[in-house]
């Protein structure tokens, strides 16, 4: 019998009803859909009374932002017209003019509504009004391609529905995006990040975890203990099955591990999920298909679900992941990643100071790792991705996977 959601506990039992019925046979079926929406709405409304939040100033819409993604008071000020500016509008001296919301919607992805003040804050969408979120037909077409929507076969089928769709996309699984997502995008590149299209990817892995795999035994996280990280990077020297049977691994101790493609405009590398129920989920979109980024990207993944992941930090995203600049979470995640692939007594008396490829392939059998985890530590420290190419196992995470490249990518 379906009751009103009150207390914490019947929250709990909620959500786990939720995914229960979401990765069932029959989820599909008019009964089956009906409990999932009335649960939610319900859900949603007890989430939405015990987190009230007071509405946002523009400025702290703005503030929000650039927290989310990274930016820095520069970066606002190329939007606003200059360093001067962009002080006085975060010190509330001056207003935002007509032009300055145009810009800060388009480019950052804002709601027009929060700039203008007075209306619910960035993190609490009002879903029967819908989010203010925009995704342009290309992804909208990749999404169709990757099945984000089971019901639409056909691209011409989509193309009639496309701003309904991709509207009720957002509001049916607004269960699935609890809180916003900490984003970690590096500040080298000029190219700007969607977070809209990083939403719908982060909603389509988390779906697919709850669908394809309830059969996985319960997350403990102390079965992760100080040996596992190691023996897992040990996995990387059977070089052509390492990748594969790290994510068997993985999920032998209760982690999901999906494998999903980015959609345009988010350079998304990996994200490590909660589900409604609980469970870490490590999502990869294997964008670069080379070893050592997949290694790297796999264990901050891990280092974010051992230290990061929580019911208040269910979201952790990363974009550019190459990328060195960032702030105090991604930071320690690299050091995870890093000391748990190349132990720190290791990387300080032999690795650090390697050039060449022979004594590079020589250090990475002492260390019972893949030469190309080495050969990555070395291109990130040094800051040069040019160095050593031959050995960071180039084209070889696809087809350690069978994924054929032209299937991956389109």
């Amino acid at each position: 019998m379906i009751q009103v959601v009150t207390n914490p506990e019947q929250q709990a039992a909620a959500l786990a009803r939720i995914e229960q019925l979401a990765s069932s046979a029959d989820s599909s079926s008019p009964a089956t859909k009906n409990e999932l929406e009335v649960l939610i709405a319900l859900v949603r409304l007890y989430e939405q009374e015990r987190y009230k939040v007071a509405p946002p100033t523009p400025v702290e819409a703005i503030r929000f932002r650039m927290n989310q993604m990274g930016y820095k008071q520069k970066d606002l000020a190329k939007l606003v017209g200059g360093a001067s500016r962009a002080s006085e509008i975060m010190t509330g001296k001056r207003g935002l003019t007509a032009e300055m919301m145009r810009r800060l919607h388009d480019e950052w992805g804002i709601p027009a509504e929060s700039l203008l003040g007075g209306h619910p804050a960035p993190t609490t969408p009002d879903p029967d009004k819908g989010p203010a979120r925009v995704i342009d037909v290309e992804t909208f077409k990749q999404m169709v391609h990757r099945s984000y929507f089971p019901e639409i076969r056909e691209w011409k089928q989509a193309g009639k529905v496309f701003a309904e769709r991709m509207q009720r996309y957002f509001k049916e699984n607004a269960g699935l995006l609890p809180a916003p997502a900490r984003l970690r995008q590096g500040r080298g590149r000029k190219a700007k990040i969607n977070p809209a299209a990083v939403e719908a990817w982060q909603i389509h892995v988390a779906r697919r975890a709850m669908e394809e795999k309830s059969g996985l035994p319960p997350f403990n996280k102390a079965a992760l203990d100080g040996n596992f990280p190691r023996w897992l990077a040990g996995l990387s020297a059977i070089r052509d099955k390492g990748p594969r049977l790290a994510c068997v691994a993985l999920e032998e101790k209760g982690i999901a591990v999906i494998l999903e493609p980015r959609l345009n405009h988010t350079h998304l590398d990996g994200a490590a999920l909660l589900t409604p129920a609980g469970r870490p989920v490590i999502g990869l979109t294997l964008r670069h298909d080379r070893l050592d980024n997949f290694w790297f990207t796999l264990f901050h993944e891990l280092g974010h679900v051992l230290m990061h992941l929580s019911p208040e930090t269910p979201a952790l995203v990363d974009c550019d992941i190459d990328e060195k600049k960032t702030g105090e979470i991604e930071t320690v995640a690299d050091r995870f990643a890093l000391d748990a692939l190349i132990p720190p007594d290791a990387w300080e008396h032999q690795v650090r100071h390697l050039q060449f490829a022979e004594e590079i392939r020589a250090v990475a059998r002492q260390l019972c790792i893949d030469p190309s985890v080495i050969a990555g530590r070395l291109r990130r420290e040094a800051n040069d991705y040019r160095k050593h190419p031959t050995l960071v196992g180039s084209r070889q995470v696809l087809a350690a996977f069978d994924i054929n490249p032209k299937d991956w990518l389109k």
